[in-house]
């Protein structure tokens, strides 16, 4: 009888610490509480080594072992864990909400909700010698030199139904008449990258990017309940198949705090930290460091939501202190933030530049590393080669998930809702590809070859290529025989699916003029040398992969 009450002691004990580090509730950052016990003389780390001024300390183990050389962070200072895993941080009380990790290499965080890295914990105010706080953090060990991405932008879940009237002439691509976007959004999205992760090679890790505009600010506090714990909610019952990391948006910031002076905005933060995390940090996968950055600089003078498109000067100073901390073995640096800092189209929605991109490029350009940056926010497709002599920069900024908003699963450039995967091979790019989730036969261009006509009036093809770049190669036959690839040019033009869709959807879409059409520049236009002739193009993409074949005739 003693035997089975022990038993059954022990059990619960064992079930009692399971909860505790569960957590629970919709806010992950509530389940921050330290759940490791006070450092004592006795439990193998001699803090005699660590810095005696250190306001946070705690150690990094892998399967209980110590992880050296882990660096550790609350977003103004940094460290290295020791040979028994153990850290020392001296956190500015003032700035730091939280303490992190820049993630090594080989090794993985558990998540929290499903998908939610957990490589930081909660600093509780105030910190001091005194009363130093102990967060520990345990890693998994994982071969991720070869990896996959998934990188999405601009979600604005506001679990709001935009097609409210349908009639005969509704688009079929619109969804059903009264649908909740975060229905569609699971509907949709969730469930096609769901499928797609499942069919992708095994024993290769995949782990997301979301690009930030998870919500709209404006729905948090009305009658929706759009808040960022709401997505999280969204994401985890819709099964979020992937370990995601987050960038915030400038819908991601707080509404109610507002007339924000200078350049610090975490006042408008605290939501997304409360959610998310921190709103900059660093992971390195395989050989890839990754470098995830806040640049939308919240104003919201008299809440007209307004922002500029910077780094603060808090991000810049921990910029370069990661960047002295990076790992030798690094081949590739991956910058991501919400807004694009670079244009090649000055159509695009917002063509103001960021205008200490270059200031951060500086940074690690010492390095003699290629640098390719991630953006949304513009709902449009673009890639553009930064114009620097001194190193090798290309931003992608990836057309957006909602489509026109929820009316219908089109960017106004044309482009698809998509998301985007990059395959990683060390820090090479192997494969670079949208990936259109609303139509599968629409995977790299939109071809329209009827009654159309150059400015001299010879009958053309165009083709919507929306992940194009004037580095890729192309090559054009003519029943059969080659053809020199300059009859292919780009040309700035409005997709006519797009218009044809906006003009017919109604429900009130023409009141958002950021809905409306635009001339994109990665319109391809084909003039063929004999207008009768059935027309063959290939595309290979700056990666030397064969993207697609286009066999197409120009049609009067």
């Amino acid at each position: 009888m003693k035997k089975l009450l022990l038993l059954l002691a022990a059990l619960f004990a064992i079930s009692a610490g399971g909860i505790c580090c569960s957590g629970s509730g919709d806010d992950p950052g509530e389940q921050e509480k330290p759940v490791d016990p006070p450092p004592s003389p006795d439990d193998g780390v001699d803090w005699s080594k660590i810095d005696p001024k250190a306001t946070v300390r705690g150690v990094v183990t892998c399967a209980s072992a110590a992880v050296q050389g882990v660096v550790v962070t609350d977003g103004v200072n940094m460290t290295r864990t020791n040979k028994q895993g153990a850290y020392g941080l001296r956190t500015s009380s003032d700035k730091s909400k939280l303490v992190y990790l820049t993630v090594p290499s080989g090794y993985e965080v558990e998540s929290t909700r499903g998908f939610i890295p957990r490589f930081y914990r909660r600093v509780t105010a105030p910190t001091s010698v005194e009363q130093v706080q102990q967060h520990d953090f345990t890693l998994k060990k994982v071969n991720n030199d070869r990896h996959i991405m998934i990188v999405s932008a601009d979600m604005h879940i506001r679990n709001r139904a935009m097609i409210k009237t349908t009639s005969s002439a509704t688009p079929s691509i619109c969804p059903p008449k009264g649908e909740l976007d975060s229905t569609t959004f699971r509907r949709t999205y969730l469930k096609a990258l769901r499928d797609y992760v499942k069919a992708l090679p095994a024993g290769v890790p995949v782990y997301g990017m979301n690009l930030g505009d998870m919500t709209q600010e404006s729905h948090w506090t009305n009658a929706n309940k759009a808040t960022l714990a709401n997505f999280v909610n969204v994401c985890e019952r819709g099964g979020m198949p992937i370990q995601t990391f987050h960038a915030i948006g400038n819908h991601d910031h707080d509404m109610a705090v507002q007339n924000i002076a200078g350049d610090d905005d975490s006042a408008a933060e605290l939501a997304y930290i409360s959610a998310l995390g921190p709103t900059y940090y660093a992971v390195n996968i395989g050989k890839v460091h990754y470098v995830v950055f806040d640049n939308t600089q919240y104003v919201n003078t008299g809440g007209d939501r307004s922002f500029a498109v910077r780094l603060n000067r808090r991000q810049m100073d921990w910029a370069q202190k990661d960047a002295d901390y990076m790992p030798s073995d690094v081949e590739r640096i991956v910058i991501a933030w919400h807004c694009p800092a670079f244009r090649r189209n000055p159509g695009a929605s917002s063509p103001n530049p960021m205008d200490n991109a270059d200031e951060l490029l500086d940074i690690y350009k010492d390095k003699q590393l290629p640098v390719t940056i991630w953006s949304g926010h513009n709902h449009i497709a673009e890639t553009v080669t930064v114009p620097r002599s001194d190193m090798s920069v290309t931003e992608y900024t990836h057309p957006c998930v909602c489509g026109a908003w929820w009316y219908f699963p089109l960017c106004h450039d044309g482009a698809p809702a998509t998301f985007t995967r990059y395959d990683f091979s060390g820090g090479t790019i192997t494969e670079r590809r949208s990936v259109n989730f609303s139509d599968s036969d629409e995977q790299y261009c939109r071809v329209y070859n009827s009654g159309l006509k150059n400015a001299e009036g010879r009958p053309v093809v165009r083709l919507n290529v929306w992940d194009w770049h004037p580095t890729w190669k192309f090559e054009c036959r003519e029943n059969g025989a080659a053809v020199p690839a300059s009859q292919l040019k780009a040309v700035r033009e409005y997709d006519d699916y797009y218009v044809t869709v906006h003009d017919a959807c109604g429900n009130d879409i023409s009141s958002f003029s950021f809905l409306d059409k635009y001339r994109t520049d990665h319109m391809l236009e084909y003039t063929p040398v004999t207008p009768s002739a059935e027309i063959r193009i290939t595309a290979t993409d700056e990666y030397g992969r064969q993207l697609f074949t286009v066999t197409t005739k120009a049609e009067n």
